[in-house]
């Protein structure tokens, strides 16, 4: 069996925080789509799934991985395999995403891209497992597999109509909240349905220790999260400038209508005046 605290509760509470601090930047994300339309939104919601993908599902999966061990064996994990499940679940919060941002929301668009989104973070926390090689196999339980994979899909509905839905501080840091809890939860009961049977093997366990990922990993994620937040208040400070610049321009185009239309009229009244004067001077022969 897999020992999933090897290291206490530091990983959970990492990786709790972790999703938490990236579910709100998603929640903050997506909700700036709703004031933009057509190529401006995909712009916001691609953004909230980098940030729901990659910093909120994928990072604490990896940090709650690090307290994964099997007693007997050393633990080595596949690089390659390892590598896909960041961009496996920005495409799949994607997908989502762009199923319930665009149009109006209703129940019919939350509960199929909740579906699908869901199953797709379920192949995401199958990965770290998927990636595992010890001295012996790794399977899965695949009634628990398929537990998972429901509270995956709870996880994920919830998440896209929080998205769809939430406005305001506190109901975003109580969303992203709700979010955490959902992404750690589905993480540890896919973990729950890994099976690990030791056997001897001849020669060196292939792969690498997570923790000499870590340093590249942190790296890494500094950087997308750095470029998030920045884009994040560069993006929103350059599209208002230009919508409060904009809205400078219409209201002197208006002014100018405005002063052309009075001084016309002026002229019109002054003309009108002249003519009755004209009128009122009795004409002598």
């Amino acid at each position: 069996m897999i020992e999933h605290f090897a290291y206490g509760w530091l990983t959970p509470a990492l990786a709790l925080a972790l999703a938490f601090l990236g579910c709100l930047l998603g929640t903050y994300l997506a909700g700036r789509s709703r004031g933009y339309s057509g190529h401006h939104r995909a712009r916001w919601l691609t953004l909230a799934a980098l940030a729901f993908g990659a910093c909120g599902t994928w990072l604490p999966h990896f940090m709650a991985l690090l307290g994964a061990d099997v007693p007997g064996t050393v633990v080595r994990y596949d690089v390659t395999v390892t590598a896909l499940g960041p961009g496996l679940a920005v495409v799949v919060h994607c997908l989502g995403l762009y199923l319930v941002g665009f149009g109006r929301p209703s129940a019919w668009k939350i509960l199929p891209a909740g579906v699908l989104t869901g199953l797709g973070l379920t192949a995401v926390h199958g990965s770290g497992p998927l990636a595992m090689r010890i001295a012996g196999t790794v399977g899965y339980d695949l009634r628990q597999l398929l537990a998972a994979a429901v509270a995956a899909i709870v996880a994920a509905t919830v998440t896209l109509w929080c998205v769809t839905v939430v406005r305001g501080t506190a109901a975003m840091l109580c969303a992203a909240g709700i979010m955490a809890i959902g992404v750690c939860s589905t993480h540890y009961t896919v973990m729950a349905s890994v099976r690990a049977v030791v056997a001897p093997v001849p020669g060196e366990i292939p792969g690498q220790s997570l923790f000499t990922l870590l340093v590249p990993v942190c790296v890494v994620a500094g950087v997308l999260l750095s470029g998030l937040a920045y884009s994040t208040v560069g993006l929103a400070v350059r599209q208002d400038t230009a919508r409060e610049e904009a809205l400078l321009r219409r209201a002197r185009d208006m002014y100018s209508v405005a002063t052309l239309t009075r001084a016309a009229a002026a002229r019109q009244l002054e003309q009108r005046q002249r003519d009755r004067g004209d009128a009122a001077v009795p004409s002598h022969r």
